[in-house]
This record gives C-alpha cells, structure tokens and sequence, in this order.
C-alpha cells in the first residue's frame, strides 16, 4: 500500500514541478518581452504571486502548531512505549523550516521591490533572487509532497493507540508499525527540476545585455518621436533629425528608424537592418519597435521577412 501512494504523490510533484517549471519559462519570455507593456505586467504578476506564496506560507506556518505537537507526541511515545526515538531531525526542522520561509519572504519582498527600480544592476539581481526564491519553493514542494507521503502525524497516532493498547494488555509483543519511506524519488525529481531551473537562471542572465540595449532603444525612440513630432507640426517635415539625435547615429547599420502616418497619428518605426539581429532572436532583419501616437510601444515584423515567409 505503500509503494502506490508514494508513487502516486511522485506523479504528483512531478506534475506541479512541470507547472512551475512552464510559470519559470515564460518569466524567461516575458524578460525578452520586457520592452512591451504585457511583458512588463506579466513580470509584475509573477513577482507579486511570488510575494503572496510566501507570505502565505509563513503565515501558515506560524499558526499551524504542527511542530509542537510533533514533540509532545514524541515524548509520550518514548514514556509509554520505552523506546528511544531519535529527535535531532525534529529540533533541526523546528528552527530551519520556519527560517527558510522567513528568508523566503524577505527575498520575495525584495525581488518584488527591485521590479519598480529597473536598470541593469537591478535585473541582474533579480535574476539571481529568483533562482533562489525557486529553490525555495521546489525545496518546499519536495518535502512537503514526501511528508504527505510519509503521514508523520497520522502514523504517530496509529503508534500511540497502539502503545496505549498494548499497556492494558501486557501479554501482547510489541509490533513495528512505522516504515520507513524511501526520500529517493522525491530528492530526484527535486534536483531535477532544480537543475532546470539554474538552467533558465543563466540563460536570463546571459541575455541582460539584450534586454537592455532593446530598452536603450525604447528610450532613443522616445527622444526621437519628441523632436520629430516638433518639427512636424511647426515646419511639416515628417522625418527625424538624425544629427540632433546621437542614439540614432550609434545604432546606424543596425537599426533603421523612419517616420510614418498610420490611420492620421504619428508612429515612428525602428527596423532591425538585414545584417542585424539587434533583438537577439537569432534571426536578422525580421524584428521591430513601432511608437504610436499615445507613447506605447508594439511589437512589428519586417514586410520583408514576412512575404519571405509565405
């Protein structure tokens, strides 16, 4: 009986460390997405349901006295049963599982501030705050799912009524109750996921660099769309006055900007150029930013690449 429910909560985890796997890879989307107003938000999402859950947790916790009566149970078992039973591991966890879930708050709260302060340095951190925030959490997944497993509390119960029968009748032998559950399956599917996770970690980190010169664009299409929209309505000239701008002039032969009129408003278009991949998408020339009118930023294809693809 055993076997099928450690096997059952095995498929179990693996199912929730495969969903948390999928929220870590579009956290690693929405980073590339970041210059988007959705890609924004979504980040802000994640890092306040990050924040949430350990606040949840913690909270949890500390009014769950599961701890506590662990002990107390403990100790009446070695008076009625005589037995040793080793109670290091419990006074370890006693102290280590509360504190893990308090760092887990702090580190979600300064991750969830740090969204509000973007620059380099800032997402940086973020990065490295995240993949120990995921650590945490697939740590707590794991031991939960194997406590869950193991039923601690109800096993002990089952000893006690057990002991407390076996005193009124002194003739019975003493018989072994508790089996021990194999961590094993949970500890592989933990590193697992674990190792997963560092996987995306350092992929987000080696793509800051491209996060930011995306960002560095958004800003220098800004400037850009600020002057041209002057110089449209006080002299007529619908083009950008590249001299006046030294971002255009550093993202020459790799980013194409041109004004346009789309449905009567102003929008500036950046382009990557054929022989760039300015957006790091491994692909050349086929990407874009486009500027409207009401200062938002959209996502555009090059018509070029486009008809190459039909």
């Amino acid at each position: 009986m055993g076997m099928p429910m450690r096997m059952r909560n095995s498929l179990v985890l693996g199912w929730w460390l495969f969903l948390f796997t999928c929220l870590q890879l579009s956290t690693l989307v929405l980073d590339r997405s970041h210059h988007l107003e959705w890609g924004r938000l979504g980040i802000h999402l994640i890092k306040t349901g990050y924040l949430a859950f350990a606040c949840v947790l913690f909270i949890r916790y500390l009014s769950f006295r599961s701890q506590r009566n662990f002990e107390s149970l403990v100790e009446s078992y070695n008076r009625v049963a005589k037995k040793v039973f080793e109670t290091g591991k419990a006074r370890k966890d006693s102290w280590v599982n509360p504190f893990l879930n308090l760092v887990l708050v702090v580190l979600a709260s300064i991750d969830f501030t740090l969204v509000f302060q973007w620059n380099e340095a800032v997402f940086k951190t973020s990065v490295w705050l995240d993949l120990i925030i995921w650590a945490l959490i697939i740590r707590w997944l794991g031991r939960t799912f194997w406590l869950k497993t193991k039923g601690t509390r109800e096993r002990l119960k089952e000893v006690l009524d057990d002991a407390r029968s076996r005193m009124r009748d002194p003739a019975s032998e003493p018989q072994e109750v508790e089996k021990a559950i194999s961590k094993t399956p949970f500890t592989v599917l933990s590193l697992v996921s674990l190792a997963i996770a560092s996987g995306i970690g350092f992929q987000r980190w080696d793509g800051v660099r491209n996060v930011f010169r995306i960002d560095d664009l958004k800003a220098c299409m800004e400037g850009c769309m600020r002057k041209a929209s002057v110089r449209f309505y006080r002299h007529g000239e619908l083009q950008i006055d590249v001299t006046g701008n030294p971002c255009v002039l550093e993202r020459k032969g790799k980013v194409n900007m041109a004004m346009e009129f789309h449905e009567g408003d102003l929008r500036l278009r950046a382009m990557e150029s054929d022989t760039s991949d300015y957006f790091g998408n491994e692909k050349r020339g086929d990407e874009g930013l486009v500027l409207d009118a009401t200062g938002r930023f959209h996502k555009a294809l090059s018509p070029g690449f486009q008809s190459k693809a039909q």
